[in-house]
C-alpha cells in the first residue's frame, strides 16, 4: 500500500474512533445528567404529594367519596405527565389514573422510605416511585409514574443528528487528510523521482530544498550522498583512467628498448658483422636492459614503498642538507651546476636513507631543467620544519603542476628519455613523503624556475618523550 493511502486510512481510521467514543460519553453524560434530574425531580414531587396527601386524609379518609377528593388534590398537586396510583395496606385502590397493568404497579416500598425504577410501558419511559405513608393508623401506598420519554427521545435525536454531523465531518476530513497526505509524501516523491535520475546516470541532479522539517533535513542528506556519490565515482573514473594511463605508459616504456634489443639481436643472428658493429649492437642492447632493469626495481620501488613501515629516527635539519650537497657537489660541479645550502637548526624525524632519494631526486629533477643555481634551504616554523629545493631553470607549465606526481607521467618526454628517465621518480618521492606523513607543493613559472615545499610534522610523541627524559635528568 503507498504511504499516501496509508496517511489517509490511519487518519479517517483515528478520527472515527476519537469522535465516536468523543460522542458517546458527551451523549450518555448529558443524558445521564438529565436523567438524575429528572428522577430528584420526581423524588421531590413524590414527598411533596405525600405530605398534602396525609394532611389531607386526616379529614376525609372516613367520607364516602374520599376517593373523589383525593383525585381532585392529584389533579391539583400533580402536572399532566404524572400519573398516581394509590391504594390502603389491604389491596383497595382508593384512587388510580394509571393504564398500566396490575403487574407493573405491583413494587413493595420500603418499610421506612420508597422504592423508585424506570418502567418502559409500550415505547414510553417511566419513572416509578412507590412510598408509604400512615394516617391514622392506616398505612396507603402511594405509585406515582413520572413520564420521562421525552428525555430519551432526545437522546436519539441528539444521537441522529450526531450521526449526520460525524459522516459530513469524516467526509470533509477524509478530503482533508487526503489532501494532507498528499502533501507530505509530495516532497518524498521528489526524492524517489531524484534517485531514479541519478541511478540512471544524472549525477549532478540535486533536490530543491524548501523547509527546515524532517523531510527537508532528508533532502538535504541525500543531495549530501549524491554530492559524496559522485565524487567517490569521479574519484574512481580519474583512478581508472591512471590506471589505464599507467598501462600505456608502462606499456610505451617496455616497448622501446624492446623494440631496440629485439632489432641488435636480430641483427647480430642474421648477418655476420664486423668486431666494431658487433660492438655497437651489443653495447645498445646492454644499455637497453640497463634500462629496463631500472625501470623494473623504480616499480619494484613502488610496490615496497606501499607496504613499508618506517622506524623513524632524530635527523639534524642542517646536517642533513649539508650531507645532500656533499653527495651531489661533484655531479653538480662537473655539469657546471651551483648547489647551495641555507639553513635553519631544526630536526626532522624519518628514515635518512629514503630521505636522501627524495631530495637527490628532486636536485637532479632542477639539473635537468637547464638551471645554474639549486638552492636547498630549511626554514623552522612552530610545528613543522619546511625544506624549499628551488631553482632558475626554465620551468614547468601551470597545466602540468597537477599531475608530475604521477607514475610515468612526464613534462618534456623526448628530454626525460634522453636523460634516461621514466617518469617514476617524483611519483616514488610522493610515497616516501606520505609515509612520513610530509607534504609537496609544486610552484614554477616558466622561464624563472620552479620551488618545491616540503613541510615536516613535528614528532608529537617523540618529542614529548624527549623532554620528559630531559626533565627527568634535570
Amino acid at each position: 500500500m503507498k504511504i499516501t493511502w496509508k496517511l489517509f486510512f490511519s487518519t479517517v481510521i483515528t478520527m472515527i474512533v476519537t469522535f465516536c467514543l468523543a460522542g458517546y460519553f458527551l451523549i450518555s453524560a448529558l443524558f445521564q445528567s438529565g436523567y438524575e434530574q429528572a428522577v430528584d425531580g420526581a423524588i421531590n414531587v413524590d414527598q411533596l404529594f405525600l405530605h398534602e396527601f396525609g394532611n389531607y386524609m386526616v379529614g376525609v379518609s372516613k367520607e364516602e367519596n374520599a376517593d373523589r377528593h383525593i383525585g381532585a388534590l392529584a389533579n391539583e398537586l400533580l402536572m399532566e405527565n404524572i400519573k398516581v396510583h394509590i391504594q390502603k395496606e389491604d389491596g383497595t385502590i382508593l384512587y388510580s389514573n394509571t393504564v398500566f397493568p396490575e403487574d407493573e404497579i405491583e413494587a413493595k416500598a420500603e418499610a421506612e422510605g420508597m422504592t423508585r425504577r424506570l418502567v418502559n410501558y409500550e415505547g414510553n419511559y417511566y419513572i416509578q416511585v412507590r412510598s408509604r405513608v400512615t394516617v391514622e393508623d392506616m398505612e396507603y401506598q402511594a405509585v406515582l409514574f413520572h413520564d420521562v420519554t421525552d428525555l430519551f427521545v432526545k437522546r436519539e435525536e441528539e444521537i441522529q443528528i450526531y450521526h449526520r454531523f460525524l459522516i459530513l465531518f469524516l467526509l470533509l476530513d477524509g478530503l482533508v487528510s487526503l489532501i494532507l497526505a498528499g502533501c507530505i509524501v509530495r516532497p518524498i516523491k521528489k526524492i524517489s523521482r531524484s534517485a531514479g535520475r541519478i541511478a540512471g546516470g544524472d549525477l549532478e541532479h540535486r533536490i530543491r530544498i524548501r523547509g527546515g522539517d524532517e523531510i527537508s533535513r532528508l533532502g538535504s542528506d541525500f543531495n549530501r550522498m549524491a554530492d559524496s556519490l559522485a565524487g567517490k565515482i569521479q574519484e574512481l573514473e580519474d583512478a581508472a583512467e591512471r590506471q589505464e594511463e599507467f598501462i600505456g605508459s608502462f606499456a610505451h616504456e617496455l616497448k622501446t628498448p624492446l623494440t631496440s634489443i629485439i632489432g641488435y639481436a636480430d641483427l647480430l643472428r642474421s648477418n655476420r658483422q664486423t668486431e666494431e658493429q658487433q660492438f655497437l649492437c651489443a653495447n645498445y642492447i646492454f644499455k637497453e636492459g640497463k634500462r629496463l632493469e631500472n625501470l623494473s626495481f623504480r616499480l619494484l620501488d613502488l610496490i615496497v614503498l606501499e607496504k613499508s613501515e618506517l622506524h623513524l629516527c632524530k635527523i639534524n635539519a642542517v646536517d642533513f642538507l649539508q650531507e645532500i650537497q656533499g653527495m651531489l657537489m661533484p655531479v653538480m660541479e662537473n655539469k657546471g651546476k651551483k648547489l647551495e645550502v641555507v639553513a635553519e637548526e631544526g630536526i626532522l624525524w624519518g628514515e635518512p636513507e629514503l630521505l636522501h632519494s627524495v631530495f637527490i631526486n628532486l636536485a637532479d629533477n632542477a639539473a635537468k631543467s637547464a638551471a645554474t643555481v639549486i638552492v636547498l634551504s630549511g626554514k623552522a616554523m612552530e610545528d613543522e620544519y619546511e625544506i624549499e629545493v628551488c631553482d632558475n631553470g626554465q620551468g614547468i607549465p601551470q597545466e602540468e603542476l597537477v599531475r608530475i606526481t604521477e607514475a610515468f607521467y612526464m613534462v618534456d618526454k623526448s628530454r626525460s628519455r634522453r636523460q634516461g628517465g621514466a617518469g617514476l621518480g617524483l611519483a616514488i618521492c610522493q610515497k616516501i613523503l606520505d609515509l612520513h606523513e610530509a607534504s609537496m607543493n609544486f610552484e614554477s613559472l616558466q622561464g624563472e624556475g620552479t620551488w618545491v615545499k616540503i613541510r615536516f610534522p613535528a614528532n608529537v610523541d617523540e618529542t614529548t618523550e624527549i623532554e620528559k627524559a630531559e626533565e627527568g635528568n634535570d
